[in-house]
């Protein structure tokens, strides 16, 4: 779902870089305020997870790629804005170390993955019944789906890819990556409730 340089234009990457400035200021002024010292070598880590499974990408048709996200999961373990200062972070780093994604398209690129993942995803989490597993589990599949149709719509609006393509192929890899997307994060999530159940109640920022 990383959109490169060049595929969007001007109105989208204004808006989307709007947007997602909108969602990360407040974030990054709550993380500030709440940070404890004891925080920041996990928040080292959960970079450096999503970090590297984002770069596990597949590529879809129409200039970009589906991949796993990571935002749910870190954002049931360290909060939504935490999540998302991480999974910008991380974003970042891949835009120029690797270009992984663009450094314009960044607005739209933390909109999708990093807003939708992290903000949408852990409100979707919080609300729905049911045992741990089924509600990281829901959300975690919803918005890896959502985060491909963002992406989809953007590259159609800036006509780059046509909505008959660009959508359903986008919709399709993303579900597919999303079950899997879906079972890891549960999975980890047990795994850390075998061996270290200290993190499941840390304080969520």
């Amino acid at each position: 779902m990383h959109i490169p340089d060049g595929f969007l234009n001007l109105t989208t990457t204004v808006a989307t870089t709007g947007i997602t400035l909108g969602a990360l200021v407040p974030a990054v002024r709550k993380v500030n305020r709440s940070l404890s010292p004891k925080r920041v070598p996990l928040m080292g880590l959960s970079a450096a997870f999503v970090f590297t499974a984002q770069l596990l990408s597949f590529p879809v048709p129409g200039g970009t790629s589906v991949h796993l996200v990571g935002a749910v999961l870190i954002s049931i373990l360290l909060g939504p804005y935490t999540g998302l200062i991480i999974t910008t972070t991380a974003l970042i780093m891949q835009a120029l170390l690797f270009q992984h994604g663009g450094l314009f398209s960044l607005g739209a690129n933390i909109l999708n993955m990093g807003v939708t993942g992290c903000l949408l995803g852990y409100g979707l989490f919080r609300i729905l019944p049911g045992n741990l597993s089924f509600r990281a589990a829901v959300p975690a599949l919803i918005m890896t789906v959502l985060s491909g149709v963002f992406c989809a719509l953007e590259l159609g609006f800036s006509g780059t890819t046509p909505f008959k393509t660009g959508l359903p192929a986008m919709t399709i890899a993303a579900t597919i990556t999303g079950v899997v997307e879906a079972i890891a994060t549960v999975s980890i999530l047990s795994l850390l409730g075998k061996v270290r159940p200290d993190l499941l109640k840390l304080e969520k920022v």
